[in-house]
């Protein structure tokens, strides 16, 4: 009985003492990330403290370095000038790819490792907050080869013939004329958020939305018409349609969203059932949204984010 306590105990203390690597490794590769430092394995182990030979044994940490290190030297070999070319774009397309294929092999093997060996090592916490630092990343990866793609290229021949695509009811794709002669006469800007959310309806639905705010501009007055007409899209709003309180809060929530997001400091939002509105902060900590907005208030930062 005294010698299996006392294997316990130092499969236990094995266990922590491992975890403290764990830990001392991600704290160098966040400081050499703040301080805009080369990650590889030297930088790494001097920022960590533990040797390379440990670094390359351990299967996850040795990706996560191969993983940094890369996408540190491929920013580094893309000049500007080259971006704007027709092949830059056929290259960031490629890279794009490739780092989404990197990324979710990279999410699948956390998870697999997450169920198989570290389940009762690695808090749930922080396993689920690497995951979700992971899919927001591809979420993202994934936005931008979109647009890469939806943007034609240079002295195409749609250029040449001088067409504008347009997009018919009931599908989602390109914004038509006639909904930014719309947005025009509404006197609202096209943002990146809004254009996202007009791709990603149909026409149908935008066209609804925008006659629902033409009615309510009738009744009241709307500070941030764009924010308002966003959540409609979301929401598939229809004109005639009674919006009384629920709709108010969703439009001052909207609005404060998108300014928070322009700001840096949420990068997610959720609705419960019983009706209260979560974000999610930067560091991946959620709050609810009436806490949240008392200490970053919406007039703070119309100051900040309108100049």
């Amino acid at each position: 009985m005294t010698v299996e306590r006392n294997i316990d105990g130092l499969r236990g203390n094995a266990q922590r003492k491992r975890q403290e690597a764990f830990e001392k490794v991600e704290q160098g590769i966040q400081k050499l990330i703040k301080e805009q430092r080369v990650i590889n394995f030297n930088t790494v182990a001097k920022a960590s403290g533990l040797s390379k030979a440990w670094l390359y044994k351990e299967p996850e940490i040795k990706a996560r370095i191969e993983h940094l290190r890369e996408n540190n030297s491929q920013t580094k070999e893309i000049p500007a000038k080259q971006r704007s070319s027709d092949a830059s774009k056929d290259a960031i397309i490629k890279t794009l790819k490739e780092r989404i294929k990197r990324v979710e092999a990279e999410n699948r093997g956390l998870r697999d490792q997450h169920e198989a060996i570290y389940g009762r090592i690695l808090q749930a916490s922080e396993i689920e907050q690497r995951l979700e630092r992971l899919e927001a990343e591809n979420t993202r990866l994934k936005k931008e080869l979109e647009e890469c793609l939806s943007q034609p290229p240079k002295n195409s021949a749609l250029e040449k013939s001088n067409v504008t695509p347009l997009r018919t009811k009931g599908t989602k794709g390109e914004i038509s004329d006639t909904i930014r002669d719309e947005l025009a006469t509404l006197g609202i800007k096209l943002t990146s958020t809004l254009a996202s959310k007009i791709r990603n309806s149909t026409q149908e639905i935008v066209e609804s939305a925008i006659e629902a705010l033409k009615e309510q501009l009738q009744h009241q007055i709307i500070r941030s018409p764009g924010a308002w007409l966003a959540t409609a899209i979301d929401d598939a709003w229809q004109p005639n349609q009674p919006l009384g309180e629920e709709t108010h809060v969703a439009d001052i929530f909207s609005q404060w969203y998108i300014l928070a997001r322009e700001f840096g400091i949420v990068i997610g939002s959720r609705k419960e059932d019983d009706g209260s509105i979560w974000v999610q902060e930067n560091t991946g900590h959620w709050f609810l949204f009436e806490q949240f907005s008392s200490k970053w208030t919406i007039e703070y930062l119309r100051s900040k984010v309108m100049k």
